[in-house]
């Protein structure tokens, strides 16, 4: 088997530990991890130079024990084996963080919606924004965003069809 290398971020890293060995026979590995890191969502490995996130579907901080999403066998876990666990870190504050609090304002219709959140997926970052009684989410993307006015603190999007139904 081989591993598909995405390489999502340039952003500075910090090794944080390592894939120690596999554990059981459903595709669980035991790591080492410095420094009091917690994995979230994704554990990023560094893998020919490049940083590549797999998605964690459990993690047991007591025995440091992860089992990631996708991964069942003894057989896909032993090339992860000694691969480095990174953390990516921000050296600078991203200007989208600001945008919190902005209207965010749907170029067909007008509606203005109070943007709430900030989500950051590898490689995509949404605007969360409060749709009635319920959240929505919208990519920070040059197909959508049409205008941020910063005075003013509105952006102006065209928003994709079906996309305030979810």
């Amino acid at each position: 088997m081989t591993i598909k290398v995405n390489n999502i971020h340039s952003k500075p890293t910090k090794k944080v530990g390592f894939v120690l060995k596999s554990h059981g026979f459903n595709g669980q590995i035991r790591i080492h991890l410095e420094d009091d890191y917690i994995p979230k969502d994704f554990l990023f490995l560094e893998i020919n130079q490049k940083f590549v996130p797999f998605a964690i579907q459990s993690f047991n901080k007591d025995s440091s024990i992860l089992k990631l999403k996708g991964f069942d066998t003894i057989d896909q876990i032993n090339e992860l084996i000694s691969l480095p666990i990174v953390e990516i870190i921000d050296t600078k504050p991203d200007e989208t963080e600001t945008i919190i609090g902005y209207s965010l304002i749907d170029n067909e219709t007008g509606t203005e919606y109070t943007i709430t959140d900030l989500i950051e997926y590898p490689g995509n970052v949404l605007i969360e924004f409060r749709n009635g009684f319920k959240d929505s989410l919208i990519p920070i993307h040059d197909d959508f965003i049409t205008e941020i006015n910063h005075g003013e603190k509105k952006i102006f999007a065209r928003f994709p069809d079906g996309i305030l139904d979810l």
